[in-house]
């Protein structure tokens, strides 16, 4: 009886190299038998580990990035002391194995991967659905910005912008929001998203506008970042304004990511508008839930006068980290 319940287990875990067995050897006392972040009655815990079945935590990440965590333990990146160093106890392939095991969990498809989510930019809206919030600044403009991912694909926004020009009011406006991931491939590395921005009459805009917008991503042959969007402008009272294309190309080198980006906007009326805006992403946190960028815009065609202008931004992923962890 005894040897046929062993037999049992023995083939739903797997070879003993399986992520399943490793899974169970290394990680059930923790995170429970089936992943579900209930630990063993004899376990103690600063925090309450990760339930492996939430989707929304098990994919945002990069596979590198949990290796990296079950690796070299969460000290290594400002997370919880419980979460113990797997490096000199398993081999690489080991350690991705169980990792990819743990990944498998969510049991649910049409996530997409973390390995999609690509370092923001400055001018290009990320085709990702995140959980972030952002500061940004250009020259005398401020913008303040909430996304919230909502389920699998969607994300909503809401932003709102000040300019310390002088003028007697500060505030410029506010702008809500929508987004939709209708594609993504972690074969093809890429992605596509629709969504769309509504500006109501308030602060110094004085009518009330919608940009419909497509925005993609991709990683071709895992050596540059391609990031573009095609955004349309509708005006009340003026009707079709006209379309900004934009497109970006970086690559990450460490904690830092060189980035160009160009924005050409050609209205029905008036003269067209290239800027070009050379700038670098650099993870701020160990985590990489806090970041930066500092670069500037560069008119190249336009009205006069062209200035070149300082842009900046920092950003939180609250989705990964509470902000005081991670460093």
């Amino acid at each position: 009886m005894l040897a046929g319940v062993a037999l049992v287990l023995a083939v739903l875990q797997g070879p003993p190299d399986s992520g399943a067995a490793l899974f169970a050897s290394w990680c059930k006392s923790c995170h429970g038998a089936d992943g579900r972040g209930t630990p063993a009655a004899t376990t103690r815990l600063e925090l309450p580990p990760a339930d492996l079945h939430e989707c929304k935590g098990s994919t945002a990440e990069t596979e590198d990035r949990w290796v990296n965590i079950v690796a070299q333990g969460g000290a290594a990146f400002g997370l919880s002391l419980d979460m113990p160093a797997f490096g000199e106890a398993g081999t690489p392939a080991q350690i991705r194995a169980v990792v990819r095991y743990a990944r498998s969990l969510c049991g649910e498809l049409g996530w997409p991967p973390g390995e999609l989510n690509f370092p923001r930019a400055f001018l290009v809206e990320k085709a990702y659905p995140e959980d972030e919030v952002v500061i940004a600044d250009q020259a005398r403009g401020q913008e303040y910005i909430y996304e919230h991912r909502l389920g699998k694909r969607f994300q909503v926004e809401a932003s709102a912008r000040t300019a310390l020009d002088g003028q007697p009011s500060a505030f410029d406006g506010v702008t809500a929001a929508l987004k939709y991931n209708v594609w993504h491939s972690l074969e093809r590395r890429a992605l596509v998203s629709v969504g769309l921005e509504a500006t109501p009459p308030l602060g110094r805009q004085d009518a009330w506008e919608a940009e419909p917008f497509l925005a993609f991503g991709a990683n071709p042959a895992r050596a540059l970042v391609l990031q573009g969007e095609i955004v349309g402008t509708w005006e009340e009272g003026g009707g079709f304004k006209g379309m900004s294309y934009r497109l970006g190309a970086g690559r990450e080198v460490g904690r830092f990511a060189p980035m160009l980006e160009a924005g050409w906007t050609v209205p029905t009326a008036g003269e067209r508008v290239l800027s070009v805006y050379p700038q670098v992403w650099f993870r701020l946190s160990r985590l990489g839930h806090v970041a930066g960028s500092l670069g500037a815009e560069l008119p190249a065609t336009g009205p006069e006068p062209r200035h070149p202008r300082l842009i900046a931004f920092v950003l939180w992923d609250f989705g990964d980290a509470p902000l005081f962890r991670g460093w």
